[in-house]
């Protein structure tokens, strides 16, 4: 019988660390506005099958992501052009900018 319970209680231990960080939570403990939307734009790439490794920065995205103004937007862009090697953005002019990751960011989570 305690054996049952041992295994019942590692799986519920399991279950906890690998619980669901939501993008309200995201917004209100992480101050750099780059890293959310990163992290943001992460999360919408995941939720499509199979997972793509671009994301369109649609309304939604910059509103999960907690970044309101048109001045942020641009300078979370110009950001992630200088400083993040992993991610390029597509701009195309009249239309949203559209986030890619590398492909060989992939190899780089790996390791």
């Amino acid at each position: 019988m305690s054996d049952l319970r041992a295994a019942q209680r590692a799986k519920r231990d399991a279950l906890f660390l690998r619980g669901p960080v939501y993008f309200g939570w995201v917004s209100q403990n992480i101050p750099d506005q780059t890293s959310r939307l990163i992290l943001v734009a992460q999360g919408f790439m995941g939720m499509s099958k199979p997972p793509v490794s671009e994301v369109t920065l649609t309304a939604q995205v910059w509103d999960c992501a907690g970044i309101q103004s048109h001045d942020q937007r641009s300078r979370v862009l110009q950001k992630i052009d200088r400083h993040c090697k992993e991610y390029w953005v597509q701009r195309r002019p009249g239309r949203t900018a559209v986030l890619h990751r590398s492909a060989n960011s992939d190899v780089i989570a790996s390791k």
